[in-house]
Formats: C-alpha cells, structure tokens, sequence
C-alpha cells in the first residue's frame, strides 16, 4: 500500500501566523535555502515551484499545497514563475507522521460518519479531536480551490490590518482554513474509486446523511430518497443500517426529535410550530414520536426545562 505524510494537529490549541502573504517570482529567481523555526504553508496560485525539504523532492503546480516542517532544512531546485500565499506559523501540538493511505482514509470518513451521525445540537462534553492534514496535497474541485484562496485573502487581510485582536481573528481564520483543508481532504477519499459499488454506496449513505441535518425540516419520504440517489430504498436502507446501526426513518426521526428539544428548551415557539419546523406535519403525530424517544410529551418537557 501507499504511505501518506500527514499532520496532525491538536484543535485545542490555536496556530499562531507569524506572517502571511502572496508573491509572484519568476526566472531567474530560485527558492533560498534555509531552515526555520516554524512550519510554512504553500498554496500555488499558479505557476510551478520546484522545492526539496530534505531528502524529499516536490514539484508544485496550481491548487498544490505543502507544509514545511521546521525540523528540515529546504531549497529551490529550479527557477520558475510562480504566484503563491505562504504562510509561517507556530503550533504547539502539530507533528509529522506517515501511515498507509488506506488506513488514513479510514479514520477520516470514521470521523466524517460519527459527525454527521450525531442528533446533538450541544455536546457535553468538551472533546478535543486533532486534525489531520495532508503535508503535500492537490485540491482537485474548483468549488473548494474558491473557498480555500478566498480564506486565504481573509487571513491577508486580517493579518496586515492591525485592528484590535488581529492575532487572534488571524489565528482563528488560519484554523477554519485548516478544518476547510481537512474536509476536503476527506470529501477526496470518499468520492475517489467511482467505479467501486462498495464506495458508491458508502458516498450515498454519506450524502444522505449530510441532506438530513440540512433538510430534516422538509417532507422526506421513500419515494423522494430513491429519486434524490437513484437508488432502490430497501437498498439504502439496510446499507444505512449497517453502517449507522438505525434505519433511515428512526434516525431522521432521532434527528428530528433532537432538533425539536432545542427549540422547545427556548420558549419561543408553540408546539405545533417546532412540529412544522423539525418536519412533523402533524402536532399529533409529533407528540407520539418526541414521548416514544423522550418519555414524556412536548408540553411536559418544555414546562419541565423553562
């Protein structure tokens, strides 16, 4: 199997950008030779950037991105044109390590699937999950390329202002960047493979999963999933249960049922509208469902938390 050079970076703590800018080179400049005491970010805009970091040799073309680490000395190999951000910045907890690929993969869709599982509006518990990020990395989707680059001019913008709390907006920014990284790094293993039925089902379950915490408040029923996937429902359905433990409607109802108790606990609302806007069409049929996975009825429970 191919190995991966990543990061992984404790969230709990934030990054500290040292500076940030963009920069076109061109012949015959060649990238100086040194060794920093923090780690460096690249983004090619466009162009090409031919570098070594160690013993390690990478040529960079637009929407490439690599991490330097500081431990290792790096240099130019080759003038060329190149517009690129960097970025150098500290972090207290940022390691490099190297795995199998596959097994990379699979802790990032396990995390993007406990995510997209959980019914929670709040957790409870402070959990702190360290994020992983690819050393060297090509951003194939021209959707995400645009959020990334347009983060980055946030950071510039943020960086060079020098408003009140500057440091931290910018740290704050760097770290969405990386999270958006992250993301995009996992999307890239869960939609690679199409020819993979095994994978095409996984994507489905993942996307369906994604639909319910953005759509749970619309109608939602069989018919309207097999045509939102292609798919046969009996189908979906048992592979959802295999890969969540509940099928599609007991958990959209859990979802939904979760959603519901959030708005309950403000006071804000009468109970047949947080029916309507958790997706229960009926205040009946919402008052059977919400006692069934609560014990009690909307009524009680609203009295009970306000």
């Amino acid at each position: 199997m191919d190995n991966m050079l990543y990061y992984r970076m404790d969230s709990g703590y934030l990054p500290r950008v040292r500076y940030i800018d963009q920069v076109t080179v061109k012949p015959p400049h060649v990238h100086m030779r040194r060794k920093t005491e923090e780690f460096i970010l690249y983004y090619i805009i466009s162009g090409e950037m031919y570098i070594n970091e160690g013993n390690r040799s990478y040529i960079l073309r637009t929407d490439d991105m690599l991490i330097l680490d500081p431990a290792l000395e790096h240099y130019g190999t080759k003038t060329a044109e190149c517009t690129y951000f960097y970025i150098h910045f500290y972090h207290d907890e940022m390691k490099e390590h190297q795995e199998e690929k596959e097994v990379i993969k699979k802790l990032l869709k396990d995390h993007r699937l406990t995510s997209l599982k959980t019914h929670e509006c709040e957790i409870n518990e402070r959990r702190i999950h360290d994020i992983i990020l690819p050393k060297y990395y090509h951003i194939n989707q021209p959707a995400a390329s645009s959020a990334l680059i347009e983060l980055l001019y946030q950071l510039r913008e943020s960086h060079h202002n020098h408003l009140e709390y500057f440091q931290l907006k910018t740290s704050s920014l760097f770290l969405e960047f990386m999270i958006a990284l992250s993301r995009e790094l996992t999307s890239g293993f869960l939609y690679s493979d199409n020819s993979l039925s095994a994978t095409r089902s996984t994507r489905m379950i993942y996307d369906l999963l994604a639909f319910f915490q953005d759509n749970y408040a619309s109608e939602i029923s069989s018919k309207s999933i097999e045509e939102k996937l292609g798919c046969n429902f009996d189908h979906i359905n048992r592979m959802f249960k295999k890969a969540t433990g509940t099928t599609i409607f007991a958990y959209l109802n859990e979802l939904r049922i979760s959603k519901s108790k959030h708005l309950l606990s403000d006071g804000s609302g009468k109970i047949s509208e947080v029916a309507e806007k958790t997706g229960f069409r009926d205040v009946y049929y919402f008052s059977k469902v919400f006692k069934k996975y609560t014990g009690i009825t909307p009524g009680a429970y609203s009295r009970k938390i306000n």
